[in-house]
C-alpha cells in the first residue's frame, strides 16, 4: 500500500491502536450489541482504557493534545468495521469534546475531562428539530433566564447518541429576535428533570442510538452556558466543519472495507464455470470503485492537512462531504450487484453497508446543502 501523505508516526501508531480495538471489542460482540440493542458502557470504557476517547485533550487535564487528524483516523478505522453499518457513529460523537476544549471554562473542563477520557461520559449534541434540520437558525427550542437558572423548552430529533449520552451539549435561542446571534451552547444533565429521550428507529444502523429529546420545563444554572451567550452559530460552525471530516473519513475506510469483501467474494464465487473476477465487466467494475477510493483517501488527506494548518475552508468541507459519500454510495452499489442475490441478504455484511451508506447523504447535512454551501463559496 502507498505510503499516505501527512501522516506522522504517532497518527499511525494511534490508527494500529484503534483498529485493533474494534478488532477486538466491536465486531466479535455484534450479535451481543444487536440483542441489547446499541453498544453499552462497557464498550465506552473500554476505548477510554485504550486511549481513544478525547484525544484532542491538553496534556495539562490528561490528554494527548492531540490534532483532528487522530479523530479523522479514528472514523475511517470504525468505518472499515463491517460492524459499523449496525452500530452506527458510536464513538463518532467523541467530535463534541472539541467544544469543550475550546470554548469550556476551566470549572467544566476540570468536571467532565476526566469521564471523558475514561469512557464514563459519552456526549451528544441536540441541535436538529423535527422542523429544523438544514437551516441552523430555524430551530425553536428556548432557553429563558430565570435569575441564576436557564430553563430549557423544546424537541430535538435525529441527534447521534441522543438516547444514551451522558452529557447533552443543547442548541437553543437563548434570544429568538436576534435569529443566529441569539443562539447560544448549554450544557445539560440528561438526568435533569424534564429531559425526556428515546432512540428512534432508522432503515441503517439497526443498532445505532439516533435519538428524539424533549425539554420541558428543565432547569439548569447559568454556569451551564458553554462560551458566552449568542455564541452559538460561531461553535457550531467549527463542528460542521469537523464532522464533515470524520463523516468523510468513515466513507473512505467502509468503502476500503466493501472492496476488501467483494474481492474476496468474486475471487471464490464461479458462475458458468469461471470465477466472478474473471469476467472483464467484474473488472472493470473493481477498477472503478479502486480509484474512487484512491481519489477519495487523496482528498480527505490534503483536506487534513489544510485543517492542520488553519486553511481549510467551510466550502471544502463541503466538496469533501459531498464528494466521499457519494463515492461510498456508488462503491457499495457496485459492490452488491458484484456480489448478485448473496448482496441483498440481510446476514451478508454487504448489504447492511449498503443501506447505512445511505444515510451519509443526509446525515449532517444533504448533498444538496453541501452544494448550496460550494457555489456559495463562488459567489
Amino acid at each position: 500500500m502507498a505510503m499516505r501523505i501527512g501522516y506522522l508516526e504517532e497518527h499511525e501508531q494511534f490508527r494500529r491502536t484503534a483498529r485493533a480495538f474494534f478488532d477486538r471489542e466491536h465486531e466479535p460482540h455484534l450479535k451481543r450489541f444487536e440483542k441489547q440493542g446499541g453498544l453499552d458502557k462497557a464498550f465506552w470504557c473500554s476505548a477510554g482504557r485504550a486511549g481513544l476517547l478525547g484525544s484532542c485533550i491538553p496534556p495539562e487535564y490528561g490528554g494527548a493534545g492531540g490534532d483532528f487528524t487522530f479523530q479523522a483516523i479514528l472514523a475511517e478505522e470504525l468505518g472499515r468495521t463491517v460492524g459499523s453499518a449496525t452500530t452506527g457513529s458510536s464513538l463518532m460523537v467523541d467530535i463534541a469534546t472539541h467544544l469543550l476544549v475550546q470554548f469550556g471554562n476551566e470549572e467544566q473542563k476540570r468536571r467532565y475531562f476526566p469521564g471523558i477520557l475514561s469512557g464514563e461520559i459519552a456526549q451528544a449534541m441536540p441541535l436538529t428539530e423535527p422542523n429544523a434540520g438544514s437551516d441552523a437558525t430555524a430551530i425553536t427550542t428556548r432557553a429563558e433566564r430565570d435569575g441564576d437558572s436557564y430553563v430549557i423548552n423544546g424537541e430535538k430529533y435525529f441527534i447521534s447518541n441522543g438516547a444514551t449520552a451522558d452529557l447533552l451539549y443543547v442548541v437553543c435561542k437563548t434570544d429568538p429576535s436576534q435569529r443566529a446571534r441569539g443562539m447560544s451552547v448549554i450544557i445539560v444533565d440528561p438526568n435533569t428533570p424534564g429531559v425526556e429521550r428515546h432512540k428512534i428507529k432508522m432503515m441503517g444502523w439497526g443498532s445505532g442510538d439516533t435519538g428524539a429529546l424533549s425539554f420541558n420545563d428543565v432547569r439548569v444554572p447559568v454556569s451551564n452556558l458553554l462560551g458566552k451567550e449568542g455564541q452559538g452559530m460561531e461553535i457550531l460552525m467549527g463542528t460542521f466543519l469537523g464532522d464533515r471530516m470524520q463523516i468523510a473519513a468513515r466513507c473512505v475506510g467502509a468503502a476500503k472495507a466493501a472492496l476488501e469483501l467483494t474481492l474476496d467474494y468474486v475471487r471464490q464465487r464461479v458462475v458458468s464455470g469461471k470465477r466472478v473476477i474473471d469476467f472483464q465487466n467484474s473488472q472493470f467494475a473493481l477498477a472503478e470503485i479502486r480509484t474512487d477510493i484512491a481519489v477519495g483517501e487523496a482528498f480527505l488527506d490534503t483536506c487534513l492537512l489544510k485543517m492542520r494548518e488553519n486553511s481549510l475552508t467551510f466550502d471544502e468541507g463541503a466538496m469533501l462531504k459531498l464528494w466521499t459519500t457519494e463515492m461510498e454510495g456508488r462503491v457499495m452499489d457496485k459492490c452488491v450487484q458484484l456480489f448478485g442475490g448473496a448482496g441483498l441478504m440481510d446476514d451478508t455484511p454487504i448489504s447492511r453497508m449498503y443501506t447505512a451508506a445511505r444515510i451519509q447523504r443526509v446525515y449532517a447535512g444533504t448533498s444538496e446543502l453541501q452544494k448550496v454551501a460550494i457555489s456559495k463559496g463562488m459567489l
